[in-house]
């Protein structure tokens, strides 16, 4: 099965991928066929369209063939998860394909329990993903895996100052922190005295990991965007007449 996997959540990721599984006995497997990526948080619109351009090459070539999109669907800051959300949709209905949408901290959440496994972590392992929001706050969430793809969250999704998200840690013995935000503020792992893994605000990879142990469930992904708060920029209302 060859995806397209696109991430806008800070900078922007984009990742072509043939995938297999998961089996009963099996996780799934990935074999990266063209991947890129850039930082700026502000160039989504300029940079997604020339990624795909180079990734998928002529549409017409059998190289070029797509089954499927998934696409991180926040949360994030507002016009850089709008971008990835439009471009996928583009891309689907170019090709015909369908389109899962993850949300970005569960990405970060796999990634960040893959790597505290390869370090010795415990089993039960729970993780605090930080992810930047500006404003100087974060998006926030607690995670533990769900099988080798998988995650289950233990938490709603949050958007808050840095130092509220101390009390999602409670009650949690075996603890990791992970995301952008938790290397924007840095005296958060210190308090806790805990690691920190997974320093993005997405993965491109994890999402198609996701996305296929879900659809093998049966589960419905839909790809409306998470924001948690309004956007920046408003349209003005009714200009008042001066009396």
């Amino acid at each position: 099965m060859r995806i397209v996997s696109i991430d806008s959540s800070l900078g922007s990721q984009l990742l072509v991928c043939e995938a297999t599984g998961p089996a009963a006995d099996a996780p799934v497997r990935l074999e990266v066929l063209a991947d890129a990526e850039q930082a700026d948080s502000r160039r989504h619109a300029e940079s997604l369209g020339p990624m795909l351009r180079q990734a998928l090459g002529d549409p017409g070539s059998p190289a070029a063939r797509l089954d499927a999109v998934v696409a991180a669907t926040g949360p994030a800051p507002f016009t850089g998860l709008r971008a990835g959300l439009v471009t996928a949709r583009v891309v689907c209905r170019a090709r015909g394909v369908p389109l899962y949408g993850i949300p970005s901290l569960d990405a970060v959440a796999r990634t960040a329990l893959d790597e505290a496994d390869a370090q010795g972590a415990q089993a039960g392992t729970t993780v605090l993903v930080l992810t930047d929001a500006r404003r100087k706050e974060v998006y926030a969430a607690t995670y533990r895996a769900r099988g080798a793809d998988d995650v289950e969250r233990l938490s709603d999704l949050h958007v808050l100052p840095p130092e509220q998200t101390l009390s999602l840690a409670d009650d949690h013995d075996h603890l990791v922190l992970a995301g952008s935000g938790a290397v924007l503020y840095p005296s958060l792992a210190h308090r806790l005295g805990v690691p920190v893994h997974a320093p993005v605000s997405g993965d491109a990879a994890s999402q198609v990991r996701l996305a296929l142990a879900r659809v093998g469930r049966g589960e419905e992904l839909g790809s409306e965007p998470l924001y948690l708060r309004h956007a920046d920029v408003h349209v003005p209302g009714t200009a008042r007449r001066a009396r």
